[in-house]
């Protein structure tokens, strides 16, 4: 730390009390940009010290992370808190409250004249995830680019690093200090229903050279990054979202394959690590996930690799936590086998519980002060770094939708699109005929719902390829079809000569609707489908024509799409890994 920064440091925390310092240790959800009198409160009253902030919903609470149409676990019911107090009961969260970029860098500067309002005047910041693949929290003004699998296809790595950049300068220009990003889980096991095309690859090498220019764009472009998710997601098959995953592979296997990334990416300044929800045996680590475990933070993560900056839970809403621990349990438990960041999307009154759990277990000595002492000083550290000790993070709303305008995001964002789509084409039907009748049967994608604006709404597909043909007829439907759909759709399919059929995946949905897509071919008609994933869920190997791009949330995605079908872009980029389909493969780049 320089010398001004550590007597910033020094100064507070010497000042702090044990609530102000469980609060800089808290970051919470903020479905924004509606500032309700709970989160005013948080901030002012709690000291809160960061927000995880998203454009998706209207709130999130543990019920977001119950499996559809499962019941609660215990835990989880213990968990689910009901409104009360300054807690406002929503009719519905989904359908968000749309602004501007202006409007909405408006919100987060009134959030941080509270933090700066506090007696010790230390400001909050604000992290995002913006992944792709409808894991973008932030939709006003922002041009969406690839999930991380796109990068390695287009073989450029440069690429990756503009378009970390412009992702930057988009999120910083609304007033986000830190991503959680890049994710470095390499994805060995092709049946991974939670990773997927969020991974890299499944070879290690690309992960860290893809990973390590995306992470450089990222932090050239003004925010903190953070790895995820340690050690190593990418061999699992089930999804931490829904319960607790076991990676049953060998020691062996999770040091050279899932571990090196993390190595390779903090030697080149990675500057947080986000854990994992998952048990390794291996590590005998058989019952405990990785945020509650002294073995992995400590002696792995700390001690073997040398990580000296910030480690961060993943979201502990997650049914990998509530499985195995109560909420404002396993709290408790991370704080005190070593996590710097407890982040919890909740808004319910669960926050303020949590709060008190972990003010209690500094109190009866559960957890040592010396032990926060330790995390929140990474954490001001942190915000001196990220320029907090100045104006708060404060940013100039004016100028907040400055860069999706900007000609460097504008290329970058078309370049990204065009080198990252893919193509399988068995049956040689594309280019279509633009004379031909072409039937498309589009899914609402969650992001186009999200955002529902001229950039992103449901119907962007059929837009884009009535860009090329004015014989291009449309059926929506919504993202799981059910048989009245189905008629909509036998209605409609006389007229067609070629069906175009979306097969999104979206891994927090359960599941695409490959069944659907063979039911619709069993009507005797070519099918193209139309992707998000080269894996089994998106593209199955029985799919003879399809097309994957790796975010059909962004508009440039989709006009690559429909450049692709009407034979106006020659798609190149391949995968250097087996999938299901060899089409997709670069068979001189497989590594065994």
């Amino acid at each position: 730390m320089s010398i001004d920064c550590t007597k910033w440091v020094d100064q507070l925390l010497g000042r702090m009390t044990i609530e102000q310092k469980i609060g800089q240790m808290l970051v919470f959800g903020f479905c924004g940009p509606v500032i309700t009198p709970d989160i005013a409160e948080l901030i002012r009253k709690y000291h809160i010290g960061g927000l995880r902030i998203s454009q998706k919903f209207r709130m999130m609470t543990v019920a977001n992370d119950i499996k559809p149409g499962t019941e609660p676990d215990e835990n989880t019911r213990r968990s689910l808190q009901y409104p009360r107090g300054l807690n406002r009961d929503y009719a519905y969260i989904d359908s968000p409250t749309s602004c501007t970029a202006r409007e909405y860098a408006q919100s987060l500067n009134r959030l941080r004249d509270f933090a700066l309002e506090r007696p010790l005047g230390v400001g909050i910041h604000l992290v995002i995830d913006q992944e792709g693949n409808a894991c973008d929290d932030l939709l006003s003004s922002q041009r969406l680019f690839p999930a991380a699998m796109g990068y390695p296809g287009a073989g450029d790595t440069d690429l990756a690093y503009r378009s970390g950049l412009c992702i930057a300068r988009q999120a910083r220009a609304i007033g986000a200090n830190m991503i959680h990003s890049p994710v470095l889980d390499v994805n060995t096991n092709p049946l991974n229903p939670e990773i997927g095309a969020r991974s890299f690859s499944a070879l290690t090498d690309e992960v860290i050279l893809y990973g390590r220019a995306l992470m450089q764009g990222l932090k050239d472009g003004g925010l903190f990054t953070t790895g995820k998710h340690f050690p190593g997601r990418g061999e699992s098959v089930s999804d931490a979202h829904w319960g607790l995953p076991t990676v049953g592979i060998s020691r062996e296997d999770l040091y050279h394959e899932h571990i090196r990334p993390y190595k390779k990416l903090i030697e080149a300044g990675l500057d947080a690590v986000m854990l994992a929800h998952c048990c390794y045996p291996c590590l005998g680590v058989v019952d405990r996930p990785a945020c509650v475990s002294d073995t992995i933070i400590n002696d792995i993560l700390r001690g073997e690799l040398g990580f000296e900056g910030i480690i961060t839970t993943d979201n502990m809403m997650m049914g990998g936590i509530l499985q195995k621990y109560e909420m404002s349990e396993a709290v408790v438990e991370a704080v005190a086998a070593g996590c710097d960041i407890i982040l919890c999307r909740d808004e319910s009154p669960l926050r303020y519980k949590i709060i008190d759990s972990l003010i209690n277990a500094v109190r009866n000595g559960r957890i040592k002060e010396k032990r926060v002492d330790e995390s929140v000083e990474r954490v001001l550290k942190m915000r001196w770094q990220m320029g907090l000790a100045q104006n708060g993070g404060k940013v100039d709303p004016d100028v907040a939708d400055v860069p999706f305008n900007d000609a460097f995001v504008k290329k970058t964002a078309a370049e990204a699109a065009e080198k990252t789509v893919m193509l399988k084409d068995e049956s040689s039907l594309i280019p279509l005929d633009p004379a031909s009748n072409v039937l498309l049967i589009e899914q609402i994608f969650p992001t186009h719902s999200f955002a529902a604006n001229m950039y992103s709404h449901p119907g962007l597909l059929w837009e884009e390829m009535c860009r090329h043909s004015d014989k291009v007829f449309s059926v929506e439907i919504p993202y799981y079809p059910g048989e009245a759909d189905f008629d909509r759709i036998r209605r409609r399919i006389s007229e067609a000569d070629t069906i175009v059929m979306t097969n999104y995946y979206y891994h927090k949905g359960v599941s695409s609707i490959t069944e659907a897509v063979r039911k619709v071919m069993d009507m005797g008609k070519d099918v193209i489908v139309v992707t998000n994933t080269p894996y089994e869920f998106g593209l199955a190997a029985d799919f003879p024509v399809g097309i994957v791009c790796f975010n059909p949330g962004s508009r440039e995605q989709l006009r690559a799409v429909a450049e692709v079908l009407y034979g106006k872009l020659k798609p190149n980029a391949k995968l250097g890994f087996e999938v299901t389909s060899s089409e997709l493969v670069n068979k001189e780049a497989v590594i065994r």
